[in-house]
């Protein structure tokens, strides 16, 4: 079953690289209220230098917002990029400036977690959608999901929006999250109704039903957070 699995998520990740999906990591940290602009502040004069980030990697921060008691952590460096990209991100050492970067940001901060995985199936523009929620998932068949949430939002998802599918793949937690959805929306009107889109719409309303009974039983929802874009570099 695992080898199915696999194959198929791989088949998946193929199959959209001309979408632009997309390698992340996300480091997951806390900071004191008092101290949260002087953390973006560090963090924007650092990632703004020329050479801070290797061609094609995008850096955000983000602030949590709403989130349950185990994820508790308030703030979130994230960076995307394609695998090389990424691969080069990763490749390129310390130097100078990124540790001068720890050692200011250090004094404000204290580490919480860290996990890294890829996007398979998206939809709107990315990066552009400063609020976002994210539901962490517990997925039986892969593969049966991916198609499923595919043959919904590549027709009825809008276009002021970005919906992904992702996957985990490394510094998963112990609740066993393999998936991820996230919907990126322009404000918190919409992100607190983000299927309102469908009342009255009948075709809409049936093809939703449609999935939902298509993956009942096989994807649990582990837990969800809404996070605010704080910065992009």
């Amino acid at each position: 079953m695992k080898t199915k699995i696999l194959s198929t998520l791989l088949l998946c990740f193929g199959l959209n690289l001309s979408a632009q999906e997309y390698y992340w990591t996300s480091y997951n940290f806390n900071v004191d209220s008092e101290d949260v602009e002087i953390t973006a502040k560090l963090t924007a004069d650092y990632f703004s230098q020329p050479g801070s980030k290797a061609d094609g990697v995008t850096v955000y921060l983000f602030e949590t917002h709403f989130n349950d008691k185990d994820t508790n952590y308030s703030h979130s460096l994230v960076f995307t990029g394609s695998l090389d990209a990424m691969g080069e991100q990763y490749s390129r050492g310390q130097n100078d400036s990124w540790n001068l970067y720890l050692t200011k940001i250090g004094q404000y901060v204290k580490s919480h977690s860290a996990a890294a995985g890829n996007s398979l199936i998206s939809y709107g523009d990315i990066g552009v959608h400063p609020v976002q929620n994210v539901l962490w998932l517990d997925v039986n068949d892969a593969g049966k999901f991916a198609e499923a949430w595919k043959k919904y939002h590549s027709k009825f998802t809008p276009k002021d929006r970005r919906v992904t599918l992702g996957q985990f793949g490394l510094g998963r937690s112990s609740m066993g999250e393999t998936h991820y959805v996230l919907i990126g929306v322009n404000d918190f009107k919409t992100a607190f109704s983000v299927g309102k889109y469908r009342e009255g719409n009948k075709e809409d309303e049936k093809a939703w039903d449609e999935f939902i009974n298509s993956i009942s039983g096989e994807v649990t929802i582990l837990r969800s957070n809404t996070r605010i874009m704080l910065g992009k570099w």
